[in-house]
């Protein structure tokens, strides 16, 4: 079980790293081409749900079994809804680029393929993390089950 919770904080705590270092980059690309506000974009509100995301992850490692599953039901259900929020950013970001053929990420950097952007990146992990999230519920929820 504990083993599973790693995995779960491993990879949300990628998924930050990830998320983070667009945020630099966007940040960096403010102040020195006077590009997007990086505070407005969807990446720095990713990149938050993403950090408490693992923290509360942690947490979740680190709390007693009796509490696990109170706490992994929340993370879960927090999970999808950072999964929508970036899945449902990357569908506007193809729009965008196929639609209106406009090359540029919500970040405001030029995109050759929306599939090589950060945005997609994120997505993804979210993805993997909701997936991840359930089958440690599920676990729990069995290991409850069997006490």
């Amino acid at each position: 079980m504990k083993k599973l919770l790693l995995a779960q904080s491993i990879l949300l705590f990628s998924g930050t790293l990830v998320a983070w270092y667009t945020v630099a980059n966007d940040y960096l690309r403010f102040v020195n081409e006077n590009g997007t506000n990086p505070l407005v974009t969807p990446c720095f509100y990713g990149a938050i749900g993403f950090l408490v995301a693992y923290v509360y992850s942690i947490f979740i490692y680190f709390v007693s079994f009796e509490k696990r599953k109170k706490h992994q039901k929340f993370l879960m259900i927090f999970l999808i809804e950072g999964t929508i929020f970036g899945w449902s950013n990357f569908i506007l970001e193809l729009c965008r680029f196929y639609i209106f053929k406009n090359p540029t990420s919500c970040s405001g950097a030029s995109a050759s393929s929306p599939f090589l952007t950060a945005c997609c990146y994120v997505s993804v992990i979210y993805l993997f993390s909701i997936i991840s999230s359930i089958i440690a519920f599920r676990k729990i929820r069995s290991n409850e089950e069997k006490n």
